[in-house]
C-alpha cells in the first residue's frame, strides 16, 4: 500500500485518539450534571434488584442498564431499603449513591461516562465509513474531523445521559438501512432494526426513526410494497428490543410512558408546557427558531462553513438522505414545548458532519487548503476552551463569557462547573461564601463550608428549598456571592428578576464561564436582597443575619431595619420587631 492509500486511514486513526484524548479529559474534570446522577443511580438499581423501579416514567431503561453495568465495575454500595428507592425518588437516590458511598463520585461518574464514549467512538467510526464511501477516503477523513472538533458532540460523548447514546444509535441504525438499501444484505437490515430498537429504548423520541426509514426506503429502494415491508421487519426487529428492556413484565410501565410521551411530542398540552429562555426573556413555550439560533451560536464558525460549503456540493438524492432525518428532528424539536438546551437536536450533527465530507468533491486542489484551514480553526476553538467543551459559544456572541446573554440551563449551566469552582475559592483560600447554584451535585463536597441561598433541593420533596445548613460568621472579612448563570438570568426560579441587581455588575471572576461571583464583603445592597430571598423562603434566621450585615454595613438606612422588623416579627419576637421599627423610624426622621 503507498503512503497516499495509507495518509486517509492514518489520519483517520490519529482524529479517533484526538476523540478519546478530548472526551476523556472532559470526562475526569466535570461535576456532575443535572441528570446523571438520577439516571446512574437508576441503571446501578436494575442491575442489583432486577426491577425497574426508578426513573422509568421519563425514560426508557435500556441505556440505564448500561451505565449501571459501567459503574458495578467498582462495586459500589447500594442500599436496596433507601426510603428514596421505594418513594420512587430517582434524584434523591442517585445524589445518595453518588455522595455517600465507600467509592468515590470521581470514580463512579468517570466509570458511567464510559458507555457514552465507546458509542461516540462507533458513531466515529461508521461515520468516517459512510463519507468515505460517498465522498472518498479524504471525504471520511473531513466528515470525522468536523465530527471530532465539535464542542457539543465532545461535551455530550463524556456525559452519563441519554442524549449522544440516543444520537449514535439513530445514526448507526440508519447507516446500516441506507447500507442495505445500497446493497441488500439480511443482516444490514437486521442491525439497523435493533439498533432503531436500541434508540427507542434510549429515549422516546428515537420513534422517528420509522419517519426516516420510510422515507429512506422510497426514495433509495423505489417501490412502496418493498418500503412497506422494509419497515414492517423493522417495526417489528425493534419492538423486540424495546419489549426485551421492559423485561416483558414492566411493558404496562411502556405503555404508560407511550401515552404521556408520544402524544406530548406532537400535540402539546397547555398543561405540558415548560418554562424556557432565550436571550434575556423566561417565557412558557418555546421559539420558532430557538434551535437554528442555538447551531449558529454554540458550533464553531469552521463547523458551520464547512457544513455549508459541503451541502452544496451533494447530489440531489444524498441531500434527501441525510436531509430528511437532519431537518425533521430540528422541526419537531422545534414544534415541542421545551426548549432548554442544544442537546436535544444532537441527533441532527452526525448529519451535517458527513454533509461537510462532501467539500472534497470541489474543482481543482482549493478545498483542500480551505478545509485544512477550517479543520485546523476547529482543532484551536476546541483546545482553547478544553476540557469544558459544554460551555462553548462562537465569536458571533463574544465567546464562552457572553453566552449567559443568551441560553442558559443545559446549554451552559448545567452544574458541571462545581468542582471548578471548588478549585477557584481553594486557590482564594476559601473565603466565605453564599451560594445560589442551579445543579444537584453536592455542594458540601465540591466547595467545602458555604451558606446555601437557593441550590436546588435534589431530595425532590420539598415545596420550597431547604434552609441553610450553615451560616457565614456575622462579620466577615471576606464573602463572595456565587450565583449561576441561569439563576442570575432568572430561570428556574419562581421570580426571574430574583437576582436582577446583579446583572449590570462586573462579576469578581466567572469560573467556567456558568458561575458568577461577586464579592459582597462591604455591599450593603446584596446583602439586603439575599436577605429578602430568605425571607420570600420563610427561612427567617438566614434572613435575620444578612439584614443585620446590610443595617451595619448602611447605617443610614432605613430599609434594613423595616426588614428587620418583619423577621422578628415572624420569629414571634415583638420586642425586637419594635426596637428596629422604631429605629427604622428614627433614621427615616433624620433623613
Amino acid at each position: 500500500m503507498t503512503w497516499r492509500r495509507r495518509a486517509p486511514a492514518l489520519a483517520s486513526v490519529l482524529l479517533l485518539g484526538a476523540l478519546l484524548a478530548q472526551v476523556g479529559a472532559f470526562i475526569v474534570s466535570q461535576s456532575n450534571t443535572f441528570d446523571e446522577a438520577a439516571v446512574i443511580g437508576a441503571g446501578f438499581s436494575y442491575i442489583k434488584t432486577g426491577r425497574l423501579e426508578l426513573e422509568t416514567k421519563v425514560h426508557p431503561p435500556l441505556f440505564k442498564y448500561l451505565l449501571g453495568l459501567a459503574v458495578s465495575l467498582a462495586s459500589p454500595d447500594f442500599h436496596e431499603d433507601s426510603e428514596a428507592l421505594e418513594r420512587d425518588l430517582p434524584y434523591r437516590f442517585g445524589h445518595e449513591f453518588l455522595f455517600a458511598n465507600s467509592v468515590s463520585p470521581e470514580t463512579l461518574l468517570s466509570l458511567a461516562r464510559l458507555p457514552s464514549l465507546l458509542l461516540s467512538l462507533a458513531l466515529a467510526v461508521c461515520l468516517a465509513s459512510w463519507a468515505a464511501r460517498w465522498f472518498g477516503p479524504w471525504g471520511g477523513v473531513l466528515s470525522l474531523a468536523a465530527y471530532v472538533f465539535e464542542p457539543n458532540i465532545l461535551a455530550h460523548s463524556g456525559l452519563a445521559n441519554m442524549d449522544l447514546a440516543l444520537t449514535a444509535f439513530l445514526f448507526l441504525a440508519y447507516y446500516f438501512l441506507i447500507l442495505h438499501l445500497e446493497e441488500p444484505r439480511p443482516w444490514r437490515l437486521a442491525a439497523s432494526g435493533l439498533l432503531a430498537g436500541c434508540a427507542l429504548s434510549t429515549k422516546i423520541p428515537g420513534l422517528i426513526f420509522f419517519a426516516w426509514s420510510a422515507g429512506a426506503a422510497l426514495l433509495l429502494g423505489g417501490r412502496l410494497g418493498r418500503a412497506l415491508k422494509i419497515n414492517a421487519s423493522l417495526l417489528a426487529l425493534a419492538a423486540f428490543v424495546l419489549v426485551l428492556s421492559y423485561q416483558v413484565r414492566y411493558v404496562p410501565k411502556l405503555c404508560g410512558l407511550l401515552t404521556q410521551m408520544v402524544p406530548a411530542m406532537f400535540v402539546p398540552h397547555p398543561t405540558e408546557q415548560h418554562y424556557n429562555f432565550f436571550h434575556g426573556t423566561v417565557k412558557l413555550g418555546g421559539w420558532r427558531h430557538y434551535y437554528l439560533t442555538a447551531l449558529a451560536i454554540k458550533t464553531t464558525l469552521p463547523f458551520l462553513a464547512l457544513v455549508l460549503l459541503g451541502v452544496r456540493m451533494l447530489t440531489r438524492k444524498e441531500l434527501l438522505v441525510l436531509g430528511l432525518p437532519a431537518l425533521s428532528y430540528i422541526a419537531v424539536c422545534t414544534a415541542a414545548s421545551k426548549q432548554n438546551g442544544l442537546r436535544y437536536i444532537l441527533p441532527a450533527f452526525p448529519f451535517l458532519c458527513l454533509a461537510a465530507g462532501a467539500l472534497v468533491r470541489s474543482r481543482g486542489r482549493s478545498w483542500a487548503l480551505a478545509a485544512a484551514l477550517l479543520v485546523g480553526w476547529s482543532a484551536v476553538e476546541t483546545t482553547r476552551l478544553a476540557p469544558n467543551y459544554l460551555v462553548y459559544f462562537n465569536q458571533l456572541v463574544g465567546g464562552p463569557a457572553q453566552g449567559y446573554r443568551w441560553l442558559v440551563d443545559s446549554n451552559l449551566d448545567w452544574g458541571q462547573d462545581l468542582r471548578l469552582l471548588g478549585d477557584f475559592l481553594r486557590r482564594q483560600e476559601n473565603p466565605e461564601t453564599i451560594v445560589a447554584c442551579l445543579g444537584n451535585g453536592d455542594l458540601d463536597h465540591y466547595l467545602g463550608t458555604h451558606q446555601d441561598l437557593l441550590s436546588w433541593s435534589w431530595s425532590q420533596d420539598a415545596a420550597a428549598p431547604p434552609p441553610p445548613r450553615h451560616l457565614n460568621s456575622a462579620a466577615p472579612a471576606r464573602e463572595w456571592l456565587i450565583v449561576s448563570a441561569s439563576f442570575l438570568q432568572g430561570f428556574g426560579l419562581n421570580d426571574p428578576e430574583a437576582f436582577a441587581w446583579l446583572r449590570t455588575r462586573r462579576p469578581l471572576a466567572q469560573p467556567g464561564h456558568s458561575s458568577f461571583v461577586f464579592d459582597i464583603s462591604s455591599d450593603a445592597l446584596s446583602h439586603f436582597n439575599v436577605g429578602k430571598l430568605y425571607q420570600r423562603n420563610r427561612h427567617y434566621e438566614a434572613a435575620r443575619r444578612q439584614f443585620e450585615r446590610a443595617a451595619a454595613l448602611a447605617p443610614e438606612v432605613e430599609h434594613p431595619w423595616l426588614a428587620l422588623a418583619d423577621v422578628h416579627r415572624a420569629l414571634g419576637q415583638e420586642p425586637r420587631a419594635a426596637a428596629a421599627l422604631a429605629r427604622a423610624a428614627k433614621l427615616k426622621r433624620l433623613r
